[in-house]
């Protein structure tokens, strides 16, 4: 397991699907999208998120059943994006030109999705768009300063809440509840910002023949 316990407890708790009851425990607050505080940290958050150019971390991702995986991430903003997920996960993710594109190395087969269509949207966007994005919340704790965002547009349901470090900005991990209240947790440990990331990484894939193995 990359990530540590810590930052998915980080995660965790700052997600909009836990109990009452351990949201109150961890101590989180939330202030009125109104009032100066929540401005200050809706710009610190901003801030945070506007910050990242080049970052490559390893990741540990917990799914709705509680399945966990591991990999690298790759990330370009603003638009690409790529998931290295380890043995035994077969999946390949790499966003790039407007999609995202899910490849099995055993099927040799590629799905693909408009970015904006899929959470990605708001983690790879250049800035948080006011005009696409609603603003849920705002928090911050002990763990972690959060922003939870929404589409304002039918094409993607659900809520998508980022994580970052309350001292340094450094972007820890996100959270992503679809309309049937199920979670999805991505941790990010060894979090490195880095001048420039090859641009072979965020190739599209062609499905059935050689992927991005090819580093």
């Amino acid at each position: 397991m990359f990530a540590s316990l810590a930052v998915l407890a980080a995660v965790s708790m700052l997600s909009e699907a836990e109990p009452a009851a351990a949201v109150a425990a961890s101590a989180t607050t939330t202030v009125s999208l109104d009032g100066a505080d929540s401005q200050t940290l809706l710009e610190t958050a901003a801030q945070g998120l506007q910050q990242i150019k080049n970052l490559q971390a390893k990741f540990t991702q917990v799914g709705p059943s509680g399945n966990m995986t591991t990999g690298r991430l790759f990330l370009a903003r603003p638009g690409r994006l790529r998931f290295e997920y380890d043995e035994p996960s077969t999946m390949l993710i790499v966003a790039t030109n407007g999609n995202v594109h899910v490849y099995d190395s055993v099927s040799k087969a590629t799905d693909r999705y408009p970015i904006r269509a899929t959470p990605l949207r708001f983690l790879l966007s250049k800035e948080i768009d006011l005009d696409a994005a609603q603003v849920i919340s705002v928090q911050q704790n002990d763990h972690g300063l959060k922003i939870t965002l929404a589409a304002k547009d039918q094409e993607l349901q659900g809520n998508l809440a980022l994580v970052f470090n309350p001292e340094t900005l450094v972007l820890e991990g996100w959270s992503f509840v679809d309309p049937n209240g199920e979670v999805t947790l991505v941790a990010l440990d060894e979090v490195e910002q880095v001048k420039s990331l090859p641009r072979r990484l965020f190739r599209e894939p062609d499905a059935g023949g050689a992927f991005l193995r090819d580093r």
